[in-house]
């Protein structure tokens, strides 16, 4: 459901008193910063993030900071590895495959375990460390898929927009100088894409049948910066909290190519292509508690409060044109910096494990999350626009919906000293859109498998996690029906970590 050109048909669907003002903020932004992977370290990742009525572990500060209180002892550690994403896009009857990698370190930190004079509280632990939440890395790319339709005629119902609605007396003119529509129909009228009619009436330079390529590359990640504090009494009720500071590196860029089927247009083909960097940082705070029942069951609840975050999107676009006699013509929009702010969903995890005596441990979280939380405005800053962004979170409220996801995982301790440990885990969760408004069940699941040995204080571990999911996608956006094809998304992670007990 994240739409193809909603950058660029904004400036029709948003408000006529912004006509040069493109917005690049929408539901999808919610979805990408609001819902975030259990990767944390290699131990919580192996275990599918099944991980909320455990401890003892830096992953902890970002899943349920009451488990930092069932440390006796300090810990650092570290998590590295690589991150792999395929994506299988499928349009009408073309299918195409492409990969793209990304390094990552997935869990740095440190935790520092101190004794209590106070007897009912007899250790806290005070936790600092940094996890990646969210790899963004992507790449979509399509070719050769015939087509009756244009995405030039959005360019044409643009201009066909009275130019007096923005206070201009000539649409050629406003066009010409990018007072209106600059980061889509301007550029179409500098490059002859668009061609004037009789008596204000306009015409796309595409003649006929058309073969589309898409081409989409995503790269980035969002981190957190976490301050974990737990601690645990009598042995019995283990409480914590993490203040999380998210940190957002994103970069898009995307190309539509149509290239003409018939040899006697003049046009032979054009490429619009769109540039997106967003930086930003944000606050949010998670609590929890974990309580030991019996000797055996942990049953755990955690809490993370809706994030406030920062984001300052840099956008641009350009377009160009190939014609029959070699010529060639290009246009550039101005680049926008735009900032604007993001609430994210709030999150709650309710969670047990059960001891299997000396061989290992079993356990299951179950997370409630309504995206429809999720909401855009304007912090009032010298770089924001003044926009309200009324529209976008109506689209929030009505394309995305209360995301339940399920969790389990095993550990199992093995060898004469239980210096080695197996683990596995997965997890399934429903769509986070709105039926009503797609056509693939977007329900996303993920497997995990991971392994570990101790020497004496210190451990070195492995862990392996897979997810799979589909989703529709708009090739050539909202406004033409063929548009709508299928991304089958698949990603692989592969980390390593080290630690030492202090």
């Amino acid at each position: 459901m994240i739409r193809f050109f909603t950058r660029a048909c904004i400036a029709m669907a948003v408000v006529a008193a912004m006509p040069s003002m493109g917005h690049a903020q929408n539901e999808a932004d919610v979805l990408r910063y609001g819902w975030v992977a259990p990767l944390g370290s290699s131990r919580t990742m192996a275990m599918g993030g099944a991980f909320g009525a455990l401890g003892a572990d830096l992953g902890s500060m970002g899943i349920n900071p009451a488990g930092l209180g069932l440390y006796r002892r300090g810990d650092l550690a570290v998590a590295t590895g690589l991150n792999s994403a395929n994506t299988d896009a499928s349009w009408h009857t073309t299918s195409a495959t492409s990969a793209k990698f990304q390094g990552t370190t997935g869990n740095l930190g440190v935790a520092l375990t101190y004794p209590s004079v106070d007897a009912d509280w007899p250790f806290f632990t005070l936790a600092v460390g940094r996890q990646v939440r969210m790899p963004f890395n992507q790449r979509i790319f399509i070719e050769g898929v015939p087509s009756e339709s244009t995405v030039s005629d959005l360019f044409v119902q643009q201009a066909l927009e009275d130019a007096a609605i923005y206070g201009y007396a000539s649409t050629d003119e406003a066009l010409g100088g990018g007072d209106i529509f600059p980061y889509s129909a301007s550029l179409a009228w500098r490059t002859l894409l668009l061609l004037p009619d009789n008596d204000n009436i306009y015409a796309t330079a595409v003649g006929g049948p058309v073969e589309v390529k898409r081409v989409i590359e995503r790269s980035g990640r969002m981190w957190e910066t976490q301050i974990g504090f737990g601690t645990c009494y009598r042995d019995r009720l283990s409480i914590g909290a993490t203040l999380g500071l998210p940190k957002v590196e994103f970069e898009e860029t995307s190309t539509h190519q149509e290239t003409t089927v018939s040899a006697e247009d003049d046009l032979r083909s054009w490429d619009y292509n769109e540039r997106l960097n967003v930086d930003g940082q944000g606050v949010l705070l998670r609590a929890g508690v974990n309580w030991r029942v019996t000797s055996q069951l942990r049953l755990g609840l955690a809490h993370q409060t809706r994030g406030r975050m920062t984001l300052l999107d840099n956008y641009s676009t350009s377009l160009s044109t190939q014609w029959a006699d070699g010529s060639e013509r290009a246009a550039s929009s101005p680049v926008t910096n735009n900032e604007y702010l993001m609430y994210t969903p709030r999150r709650t995890t309710v969670s047990a494990s059960f001891l299997i005596g000396k061989l290992g441990v079993l356990a299951a979280d179950y997370v409630h999350t309504d995206l429809r939380e999720g909401e855009l405005g304007d912090p009032g800053t010298i770089l924001s626009s003044g926009y309200d962004y009324a529209a976008e979170n109506v689209a929030v409220d009505s394309s995305l919906q209360v995301v339940r996801e399920a969790r389990v995982g095993l550990e199992l301790r093995l060898g004469p000293l239980k210096e080695y440990r197996i683990r596995m885990g997965g997890g399934t969760g429903n769509s986070p859109f709105n039926p009503n408004g797609v056509a693939t069940d977007g329900s996303r699941h993920h497997a995990s498998f991971g392994a570990e040995y101790r020497i004496g204080d210190v451990h070195f571990s492995v862990a392996w996690r897979r997810t799979w999911h589909k989703e529709d996608y708009l090739f050539m956006g909202a406004f033409h029906p063929e548009s709508r094809g299928t991304l089958d998304r698949t990603s692989a992670a592969l980390m390593f970590g080290a630690g030492l007990r202090l």
